[in-house]
């Protein structure tokens, strides 16, 4: 299976700094080289974002600062700080704490978030979370829109550092050969591991650009990313472990330090069983919320939220004059979430926006036609979103009436089964709308199926029958995406290191 570029066009390697025939990558502190002449450009936030990498320098180089080793002994204290000739961190900082699309901010980070998860919230999250810049004044909504924005960029950076030792992994696990130990079983975890790291980054690259639409989003998108991202990221780690204590040897391997490392920071970050917790116990206050609006799909189904690769704000409901943290919603839809009960005494608050973005997808993909030239993999994505949709209808009676209360069994349980109702619907609206823009991997079924069947499978319902088996087929995309030095990103980026 040949590599594919999912999203947006990677840059070429003449102007990532890749090293290819006599070039060198650019040295620490050194901006990526020019494109060619009549090569077509590639966007500004790959451009950013390379720049970025190349001022982090090589993460192998001993005597690099930001390196890994020299992180690695920092132990996630005394960290480095930037340089200030470095620009604004976060980048585009301004007096509501970013000037720009929070979905295409995070893609300028994407080298920062891989590199350390607690260098990245040491340098960005913390920084949103302390408050607005330079003691500007900060309207209400601003400040609800700063704070959603780094709440988020926490189960980024997880999703990158972890995908970064997934790399790690199964270039170590490929190099085996299939005739070796561990070559040949060990596969099918990591390819399962890079569909949950892509569901993972699709929820929450959508909860990131609901922040840009007029309404400003809600709180739905991130309580529930906030909660199932470190919790199923929990799990992915112990797999990349087990993996690695079976087929490395020596207690000094490099791979073994960096996944106990990555272990070690979660709660500096922000991203450990404390985290986890707030998320479920905001989303339970929600569940009334979800209810309803999975009682009215289609209702706010802006498709751009799931365009990835796309500039926000060119959709219906979307305009020049209403950035991030301007909706109306806003101020009333944070005090809900954060003050407790379901609307906090001001009456009944009516569907979170981005809640009922994500509720009108499954019910629209299980509504699609059989087609006689569907593929095995399309025609049982289908049958996994029917199944999924019946799931959705299920909990809307009990959600409805669950205890706002984390301490009730019942409601803990509603709100781990709607998260992941969420996340498959952020698995298939991000497929479906790469499939209808450029196809790709993104936009093919493989990884999609492997994630529902996921999800499916941590619901405890059962799978629907006659299902291919795509672990192959996602299994081959990583490892050309190894060879080809390309993250493991829902937009396939090559990589500058």
């Amino acid at each position: 299976m040949p590599l594919t570029r999912p999203g947006p066009p990677t840059p070429p390697a003449s102007v990532a700094g890749a090293p290819t025939g006599g070039r060198r990558p650019p040295v620490r502190g050194e901006a990526p080289p020019p494109a060619r002449a009549g090569t077509a450009p590639p966007d500004e936030p790959v451009l950013r974002a390379l720049r970025w990498e190349a001022l982090l320098g090589d993460p192998d180089d001993p005597a690099n600062p930001y390196g890994r080793a020299a992180l690695a002994a920092a132990g996630g204290a005394d960290l480095p700080r930037p340089d200030p000739a470095w620009g604004p961190l976060p980048p585009g900082a301004g007096a509501r704490g970013y000037d720009e699309p929070a979905g295409q901010l995070v893609r300028v980070l994407r080298p920062l978030l891989r590199r350390d998860t607690a260098l990245a919230h040491d340098w960005v999250i913390r920084p949103l979370l302390t408050g607005a810049p330079r003691g500007t004044a900060e309207p209400p909504a601003a400040a609800v829109s700063r704070a959603r924005l780094a709440e988020l960029l926490a189960p980024a950076a997880l999703i990158a550092a972890t995908g970064d030792l997934l790399r790690t992994t199964a270039r170590h696990v490929a190099a085996l050969g299939s005739g070796r130990p561990g070559g040949r079983q060990w596969q099918p975890v990591l390819a399962a591991v890079f569909a949950d790291l892509l569901a993972c980054e699709s929820l929450t690259a959508v909860a990131l650009r609901a922040l840009d639409t007029a309404d400003g989003g809600g709180d739905v998108l991130p309580a529930a990313t906030g909660y199932v991202v470190p919790r199923l990221v929990g799990g992915l780690l112990g797999d990349l472990e087990l993996v690695l204590n079976d087929s490395l040897s020596g207690p000094a391997a490099t791979e073994r330090e960096a996944l106990a490392r990555q272990s070690a920071i979660r709660t500096a970050a922000r991203v450990d069983r404390t985290a986890v917790a707030s998320g479920r116990a905001r989303l339970i206050r929600l569940l009334p919320r979800l209810a309803d609006a999975s009682e009215q799909p289609g209702r706010h189904a802006p498709r751009e939220l799931f365009r990835l690769g796309a500039p926000t704000g060119t959709g219906p409901g979307t305009g020049p004059d209403t950035g991030p943290g301007s909706g109306p919603h806003d101020a009333d839809a944070y005090d809900d979430a954060y003050g407790g009960g379901h609307g906090g005494g001001r009456g009944p608050v009516p569907p979170a926006p981005d809640a009922a973005a994500l509720a009108a997808v499954l019910p629209a993909a299980a509504g699609r036609p059989d087609r006689a030239g569907d593929t095995p993999a399309r025609s049982a994505l289908t049958r996994f979103a029917r199944r999924l949709a019946t799931e959705q209808r299920a909990l809307r009676g009990p959600s409805r009436s669950a205890a706002a209360t984390a301490s009730d069994p019942a409601a803990r349980a509603l709100a781990d089964r709607q998260a992941l109702l969420l996340l498959a619907a952020a698995v298939l609206g991000v497929q479906e709308a790469a499939a209808e823009d450029h196809g790709g991997f993104l936009g093919g079924c493989d990884w999609a199926l492997l994630a529902l069947e996921r999800v499916v499978r941590r619901l405890g319902v059962p799978l629907p029958g006659d299902a291919p088996d795509p672990g192959d087929a996602v299994w081959t995309e990583l490892t050309e995406r190894i060879r080809a030095g390309v993250d493991c990103d829902v937009y396939g980026t090559r990589l500058l290191w």
